[in-house]
């Protein structure tokens, strides 16, 4: 049976087919010629994620106890399948289990579950193969993905005030004009006065709103399932970034975002023992478009025997600090520990960012939700008042 291998040989990637009766048997024959397995699966199918429920990062923290305990991988994973009650999670074991006890390597069991395992961690314990220290690679990547969900909560965290006052304050705006201006249209109706233009204008808004309930439905569902789109699909989140990204302000903000990222996951590269130039190759991946292109641009540079900040100077990859840091890690060799601390100056800057943006976005966007309101409420209420004013 044919198998498609994904391998990383130096700093490229490439696809290998290989006749194999197993999976774990086409990992080992790929493995031979010393690349490093990144993904496979059987020739014709489709990478599709995954759908069992299964938490890497308890699996990756309880293996360091039993690791720190003294047991090898084999017997770390006997150990946790034989504890797991999950069924999803207790069948993803199950197979690193006899991929393991076949012969294979535990980064080329983690390959053949690729959605489940990131290229970055694969590489990271593929790298410890070699070297020893798989305890803490596991543990380095365990603080990483730490900080990036971190990092990840706050962004979010910042962004659900902003779209409760989106909703709350547009379904407002909705009753107002979908129920509470068609009852004043009869009562202005009745009374034979003429409305200014703006008042008409609203009237007219109420009317269709309430003429035309499963079109205003079916707006609404078409908007909600955009936003789900936007928010859920690759293509949907690349077009939303972008829209984002011609806000100076959120600008900003993601450029910040897409540094840390780069930084963070380039130091725990390079602290897994991983080349410069391939761990380059791999960061990319972390990237949007723009810097995946200058990334590109500065390891052309690299080979050609520029430094790390030389390569990458006159880019969008070095703030004003980086530079310096990248510089010093060089000469002292410490590239790994500049890169993270680099990392950790982003975070604060983004922090500072997000925060300076939420201060600024709430206060604009409730004022901007109460002039329409205020607005609506002028708009009903001007007309009555006149016809009051006249009876009197």
């Amino acid at each position: 049976m044919k198998h498609r291998v994904q391998v990383a040989v130096g700093a490229q990637s490439r696809w290998l087919e290989i006749e194999a009766d197993s999976i774990e048997a086409a990992c080992v024959q790929a493995a031979r010629g010393g690349a490093r397995v990144l993904r496979v699966m059987p020739a014709g199918a489709a990478v599709a994620p995954a759908r069992v429920r299964f938490a890497p990062g308890v699996f990756l923290q309880e293996s360091v106890t039993l690791l720190r305990a003294g047991l090898n991988i084999v017997e770390v994973t006997e150990t946790l399948h034989r504890k797991e009650a999950d069924p999803g999670f207790r069948e993803v074991l199950a197979r690193l289990l006899a991929r393991l006890r076949q012969g294979a390597s535990f980064s080329a069991a983690m390959a053949a579950e690729a959605p489940l395992f990131p290229p970055v961690l694969v590489a990271g314990v593929a790298a410890s193969e070699t070297a020893g220290g798989l305890a803490e690679t596991l543990e380095r990547y365990l603080e990483y993905d730490g900080r990036i969900d971190q990092i990840r909560r706050k962004v979010f965290a910042s962004a659900i005030y902003p779209l409760l006052l989106l909703v709350v304050g547009g379904g407002v705006i909705l009753f107002l004009v979908g129920y509470v201006v068609p009852k004043f249209s009869t009562i202005l109706g009745d009374s034979g006065r003429p409305v200014g233009m703006g008042t008409r204008a609203l009237l007219w808004c109420g009317a269709t709103l309430q003429a035309h309930p499963l079109i205003v439905g079916a707006l609404l569902a078409g908007a909600a399932a955009g936003v789900a789109w936007m928010v859920t699909q690759p293509t949907g989140r690349f077009l939303l970034l972008r829209a984002a990204s011609r806000v100076p302000v959120l600008a900003g903000i993601l450029v910040n975002l897409g540094l840390s990222r780069f930084y963070r996951t380039l130091a725990l590269l390079l602290q897994s023992g991983i080349p410069l130039v391939p761990a380059l190759e791999m960061v990319r991946g972390v990237l949007g478009p723009v810097q995946a292109d200058e990334v590109g641009q500065a390891l052309l540079r690299l080979r050609s025997g520029q430094m790390l900040s030389e390569s990458l100077a006159g880019t969008s990859m070095v703030p004003p600090i980086a530079e310096s840091l990248l510089r010093v890690g060089e000469r002292s060799g410490a590239l790994a520990a500049m890169s993270d601390k680099l990392a950790n100056f982003l975070d604060l800057e983004l922090d500072r960012r997000v925060e300076t943006f939420s201060r600024l976005f709430e206060p604009l966007l409730m004022t901007g939700i109460g002039l329409v309101i205020g607005a609506i409420v002028v708009l009903m209420y001007a007309p009555i008042f006149d016809l009051v004013g006249s009876v009197g």
